[in-house]
């Protein structure tokens, strides 16, 4: 029974070496990694191009400088589009992704849309702005003496007037 073990674990082990080989590469420039991302935008509903597109993406990699988690959220992007057979399978795949995945993922996007945005950053010559003193004789308390209630209005102010 030991054996048997031992030899399953020998098996394990080589598949995941195995797959290692076929591994995205991570040494793909800002510009390709951001090109390869783009295309997954312009496949519209098309099943089998959207596929493309991620196969595109797997292809290009990423680049070197993606954080260890991002880079995780990549290849479960990656292999959950790879075993997907139609969107709907995609779909559920990412739904059932563990709690730790599911953070992983948003890692990847949210390195991916920092890294490929086309947002303008802010000028760095912004000026500053001189926000005046408040006057010294301003209360920094509220009064103690508020009502608690509002019992005390009167009722002719509460019924509708005429």
């Amino acid at each position: 029974m030991r054996g048997a073990l031992v030899g399953a674990g020998l098996a394990l082990v080589a598949g995941v070496l195995a797959g290692c080989s076929d591994a995205a590469p991570d040494d793909a420039s800002e510009e390709e990694f951001c090109d390869a991302f783009g295309k997954l935008g312009t496949s519209g509903t098309d099943f089998d191009k959207n596929m493309d597109a991620f196969k595109d993406l797997e292809d290009t990699g990423t680049p070197d400088d993606i954080p260890d988690d991002a880079r995780e959220g990549f290849e479960i992007v990656i292999d959950t589009a790879d075993e997907a057979d139609n969107q709907e399978d995609a779909a559920k795949a990412f739904e059932d992704l563990s709690q730790a995945d599911e953070k992983k993922v948003t890692s990847f996007f949210t390195y991916t849309i920092k890294k490929c945005s086309d947002l303008p950053s802010l000028p760095s010559d912004l000026p500053s702005v001189d926000v005046p003193d408040l006057p010294s004789d301003f209360p920094s308390d509220l009064p103690s003496d508020l009502p608690s209630e509002l019992t005390d209005i009167p009722s002719d102010l509460l019924s509708p007037t005429s």
